[in-house]
């Protein structure tokens, strides 16, 4: 009977990783920014030491993990062109509505928010992965979009603020006051269309004078 070969280092170090990955996303959504490497290796069956070997230190561990998942998120991909820049914002909507709609991102939103003034530093870098790198992706995808005239040219990163607030509207806080939201994915869906049309309306090229 043929003996098994070991695991690759590598394989190991990933299945490791995404271990660790995995028990941060939880323990942020329990705890928020206030979670501990002790918890961490334990959730992990890792040791603490091996985390602070890999990692750093906790903050380290916190924003990378978060960033990985920060660039997973709704995203933008490909060159924009005629036949696909609508289609292509609208899915985007779509899956950020549902994003935001997903099981827990209301209590994890709540929990950290809640915790700023406890740990200021983590809170905010929190919302420059979260936040201001989401407008970061889509300002970048606009302004290729506005060099190949399909939309006007204007600030980039004000347009992607803009399609953003569009896109959320008042939905998040309806979720935060626990009142009805748009929570299936026809009604996200009718929410997305409506918000990127009205967004490709206002930023439109100018029409070539004749």
């Amino acid at each position: 009977m043929q003996t098994p070969s070991p695991a690759a280092p590598r394989q190991v170090d990933d299945a490791r990783h995404q271990r660790v990955h995995d028990a941060v996303r939880a323990l942020v959504r329990e705890q928020g920014v206030q979670i501990s490497m002790d918890a961490v290796a334990a959730r992990a069956g890792c040791s603490k030491q091996t985390l602070y070997a890999r990692y750093g230190s906790k903050q380290s561990l916190l924003l990378r993990v978060l960033s990985e998942d920060s660039r997973k998120a709704a995203v933008l991909t490909g060159v924009p062109d005629s036949a696909t820049l609508r289609p292509r914002l609208v899915a985007f909507a779509r899956d950020h509505l549902a994003r935001l709609s997903g099981p827990g991102t209301i209590g994890t939103a709540r929990l950290i928010t809640g915790q700023a003034c406890q740990f200021p530093d983590e809170v905010r870098a929190l919302y420059g992965i979260w936040i201001e790198g989401l407008q970061e992706r889509l300002a970048t995808w606009l302004q290729q979009a506005m060099r190949r005239g399909l939309l006007r040219h204007d600030d980039p990163h004000s347009a992607a603020e803009l399609l953003l607030g569009m896109i959320v509207g008042l939905d998040f806080d309806r979720q935060r006051f626990l009142v009805p939201h748009r929570d299936t994915t026809s009604l996200r869906t009718q929410w997305a269309e409506f918000a990127v049309d009205s967004f490709l309306r206002a930023f439109a090229p100018p029409v070539p004078r004749t």
